[in-house]
């Protein structure tokens, strides 16, 4: 793929969960302007902007898609404007894309945010919305094929194959709420939870409880990312890009051979260990975004961190929690965080920066100089791994 070099300079982030009285907008105004001021920039120092599209948000994404962001914010130095949509994988998508810019000379600083506000939709439009997106009306929807069920069907096979208990499936669940309970910025700050819990609430779809699937919400982030020279200039603690890999597999999750997605995430993460000059030993905190349970498992077995099978058992013994020698999805990913569609990965990203630069609070991983962070879009329909680092290669 090609080594690029990208830096994060500054982050920004609001609280997730239901604030039907937070407007879009000015979501949009304070993350931003937390980032540009956390990189010690003035806001005219931006020079592209490149957005998250806000997944069932209609007008919103109209707004953003047809160029409002620079404008509303007054970046009078931006030379260009626009947005992303690849899902969940969006956020890697508009670095890859601001990466394209630095090095071209269009941008030197790059601004890339995200606002999903779900609390203010009628609740009939967001079950359609989150029922048909990316499902095939003739051969899926009418079936009940919806997310859940996706992933409840490779939950179900995965336990099956693997013999991976209800118990050790709801730890999962466990470890990621032990993070997010660490986070000011979750739903579910200090609001831990056991297994007994996780598995006495409401089925959704077996083998998925309640506590196991996610939690629609309202959220908003954004970076400033800018070229590795640049970066030392504007901030002590920049964050670098060393290397990633990506792959597609399927829209459908049904017709993909690799049914677990397991080998999609081997291959990109050891495509993204080759290019940084590290290996997986080396990385100090994996941040898998991967929206359910089973998915964490998955990644863990990808990275060689556990044999096939194994995962559950390691994640039960806490060795992924906080204090744990794996630490995993430190915000707690979509499940301990809510999610907040297509931004639940650059809540990822954020998450990745404020480790490597020693500034994630209660859930700082000491000694943290290499993060893996991955995200996917759709139903699975892609594998991107990132490598990050305090120092260049």
């Amino acid at each position: 793929m090609g080594k690029g070099k990208l830096a994060i300079v500054g982050v920004g982030e609001v609280p997730t969960g239901r604030y039907p009285d937070r407007a879009p907008w000015d979501i949009i105004y304070e993350t931003c302007m937390q980032a540009v001021r956390a990189a010690g920039l003035d806001k005219n120092d931006i020079e592209g902007v490149i957005s998250v599209n806000p997944m069932a948000q209609a007008r919103l994404s109209s707004e953003i898609g047809f160029g409002k962001i620079p404008e509303e914010l007054g970046l009078k130095g931006c030379n260009d404007v626009c947005i992303c949509n690849a899902g969940g994988a969006s956020t890697a998508n508009c670095l890859r894309l601001a990466e394209q810019w630095i090095d071209s000379g269009i941008a030197k600083t790059v601004l890339i945010p995200h606002v999903t506000v779900h609390s203010v939709l009628p609740p009939d439009d967001l079950i359609a919305f989150f029922a048909t997106a990316g499902m095939d009306l003739q051969w899926e929807y009418p079936f009940g094929t919806t997310y859940n069920g996706i992933v409840a069907l490779m939950s179900q096979r995965y336990m099956y194959e693997t013999g991976t208990t209800a118990e050790e499936m709801a730890s999962v669940v466990v470890a990621l709420r032990r993070w997010a309970a660490l986070d000011p910025n979750s739903m579910f700050y200090k609001k831990p939870v056991t297994i007994e819990e996780v598995l006495s609430s409401k089925m959704v779809s077996t083998p998925l409880h309640a506590r196991e699937c996610n939690v629609l919400a309202d959220g908003g982030a954004a970076m400033v990312v800018t070229s590795w020279d640049l970066a030392k200039e504007i901030t002590s603690t920049p964050v670098y890009k060393l290397g990633q890999g990506a792959t597609y597999m399927s829209a459908s999750a049904v017709l993909r051979d690799d049914f677990f997605t397991r080998e999609a995430w081997r291959k990109t993460t050891q495509t993204a260990l080759d290019e940084a000059g590290i290996t997986s030993n080396d990385v100090d905190v994996f941040e898998f975004y991967a929206a359910y349970p089973f998915c964490q498992c998955v990644m863990l077995e990808a990275a060689g961190i556990c044999d096939p099978g194994e995962a559950g058992k390691f994640i039960m013994e806490g060795h992924t929690s906080p204090g744990g020698k794996v630490p995993c999805a430190t915000i707690g990913d979509a499940v301990g965080r809510g999610h907040t569609g297509s931004g639940v990965s650059i809540a990822n990203y954020v998450e990745t920066a404020r480790q490597l630069m020693g500034k994630a609070g209660e859930r700082q991983v000491p000694d943290c100089n290499y993060a893996l962070a991955t995200s996917a879009g759709g139903a699975y329909m892609n594998a991107v791994t990132t490598i990050w680092g305090r120092e260049p290669q």
